[in-house]
């Protein structure tokens, strides 16, 4: 393959004895898993644009500085999980049996009918309970109900003022402080 290079490009023209000594190199690459077309491209591929010099050096460095990094052992294979043992499918209907993937107890085709009467129950559930009311109305329920709060304990701290003249209401911003209300100022 190093001594083709020359076809590729006459710049790379290399002898056997300077293909010799790069050829544990290039046979690295190999080891690494890179096809000979592969390490040929690498090889020629983006030559410097004011010609190269000297082929022998040129390649040693591409062989040497481009080199892959080495490819890891392939992963031992896996055993595959035992097989489980046949159980008898606790599901309604005729007794039969299965092989479950998991812990579960139900066959498949049981499973399915056992989901499928659950969301059927859970649909007749959801359809006979009344539709929730829109976002606004239950904002606008929210704040009705705040201001009902606000105004009862308004009534309640004015009930509590008339039956005990000692108690001083709370200042409200629109009336100033309570003092300036009591003493008249």
């Amino acid at each position: 393959m190093l001594l083709s290079l020359r076809h590729a490009n006459p710049q790379l023209h290399l002898g056997v004895r300077e293909a010799r000594g790069l050829a544990e190199a290039a046979a690295e690459w190999i080891r690494r898993g890179v096809s000979a077309a592969d390490l040929r491209r690498a090889l020629i591929s983006e030559l410097p644009r004011d010609g190269v010099r000297s082929a022998v050096g040129f390649l040693r460095h591409r062989l040497v500085q481009k080199l892959p990094a080495p490819v890891a052992a392939p992963a031992p294979p896996v055993a595959p999980p035992p097989v489980r043992e046949f159980i008898v499918c606790e599901g309604e209907g005729e007794e039969h049996v299965f092989r479950p993937a998991g812990d579960e107890n139900l066959c498949g085709p049981c499973a399915r009918e056992a989901n499928r009467v659950y969301w059927a129950a859970r649909r007749a559930e959801m359809e006979s309970e009344p539709d929730p009311l829109p976002w606004r109305e239950r904002v606008a329920a929210i704040i009705e109900g705040e201001q009902g709060r606000e105004r009862g304990r308004e009534r309640g701290r004015e009930r509590g003022a008339e039956a005990d003249p000692s108690v001083v209401p709370a200042a409200t911003p629109a009336s100033g402080s309570a003092r300036d209300a009591a003493t008249g100022a």
